[in-house]
């Protein structure tokens, strides 16, 4: 295969993989209960399951939207029970947004879905194809972060949670030097 026809079929491949990823990330958005919830939604409520409770500012900026984009997404999915605003405990003029009960079992069943997914599409694969799978695709993660967009942007913000071996923050010590800061 020569170098045009490799990036056509890695081109037609990874179109595939990131839909088939989209598919598997929000299968269950409009079916886990009859809150349907959009994809924007649900990275919302996963970041507030990861971080607690934040801000509507803080929330626009890991959501890459604006300040009032993120307001209406907040009033959408506190209407549905989703979400609680209270007054700011640094910031009396900021409201804080936590998740309700409700949205925490949600985030629960529909993490459990999705990794239930994987795990049975995994189990279709031999076991050293799915590692070598898993390798290729950190390589390629790093690769397209040193050349393409900034570790940070790429970085879920794992919180307390945060992996020292993760492929973004090992990329972001090659890069700049350090690892990412934790939120």
């Amino acid at each position: 295969m020569n170098d045009t026809e490799f990036l056509s079929q890695t081109e037609h491949v990874s179109d595939i993989f990131a839909r088939v990823m989209t598919k598997l990330s929000t299968a269950d958005l409009g079916e886990v209960s009859s809150d349907e919830i959009t994809p924007a939604q649900f990275e919302a409520l996963r970041r507030i399951a990861r971080h607690g409770s934040c801000s509507i500012g803080a929330l626009a900026e890991v959501l890459s939207v604006s300040q009032p984009a993120a307001t209406m997404l907040v009033d959408r999915m506190a209407r549905r029970g989703l979400v609680q605003r209270r007054i700011g405990r640094s910031d009396r003029r900021q409201a804080e947004v936590s998740l309700t009960p409700h949205a925490k079992d949600l985030i629960e069943k529909l993490d459990s879905g999705r990794a239930n997914r994987l795990r049975r599409i995994i189990g279709l694969m031999k076991p050293h194809a799915a590692e070598q799978f898993v390798e290729s695709m950190e390589c390629f993660v790093a690769a397209a972060l040193k050349l393409e967009c900034r570790p940070d942007e790429a970085c879920l913000r794992c919180g307390t949670e945060h992996q020292d071996d993760c492929i973004v923050n090992q990329t972001n010590v090659e890069v700049a030097g350090e690892q990412i800061t934790r939120t």
